[in-house]
């Protein structure tokens, strides 16, 4: 069974007009979320061969706490500005080399993109379970016979809301 860890970017602090949206960073309560979810993937979920991080600021953030717990993911990470922004086309793209020669992907990334992908790889039946992808939620999506086989048929294997800390 290969495995797709999404990570929606903890809480950021709030965008203003005149303020650029990439280099914000995450709020206090984000990095504390951050931080949790870190130990929830390293106590809960097999760790990714593989990952793959849009380069803002409020997803590298979101990111550091799990490299700081497990350094050896730092040789395992890909910064990809592809991300940032990116439609459900784009990401399936990303994640068709990344499963090529992986097992588990952790990809950590932005709404809207990270929700519909979410639900486009969700089976039907698993789909009403999304709930939205609010900032700081962390899916685990399997896929039983493989990706790219069981895109549209994936199970929701885990997933952690920020307002369950």
């Amino acid at each position: 069974m290969q495995e797709l860890i999404i990570l929606r970017h903890a809480r950021a602090v709030p965008w203003h007009p005149g303020v650029e949206d990439f280099p914000r960073a995450l709020s206090e309560a984000g990095r504390e979320h951050a931080a949790t979810l870190a130990r929830w993937i390293c106590d809960h979920a097999a760790l990714p061969d593989e990952i793959l991080c849009s380069p803002s600021q409020r997803t590298r953030e979101t990111l550091a706490p799990l490299l700081a717990m497990r350094p050896d993911l730092e040789c395992r990470t890909s910064f990809v500005p592809q991300i940032y922004g990116a439609s459900t086309g784009t990401l399936t793209q990303l994640l068709d080399g990344a499963f090529a020669g992986s097992d588990r992907v952790l990809m950590v990334g932005h709404n809207p993109g990270f929700e519909m992908l979410a639900f486009d790889l969700l089976a039907p039946s698993e789909r009403g379970r999304l709930e939205g992808l609010p900032t700081g939620t962390l899916l685990v999506i399997g896929f039983r016979f493989g990706w790219p086989g069981d895109a549209g048929r994936g199970t929701l294997r885990h997933i952690v809301r920020g307002r369950q800390r």
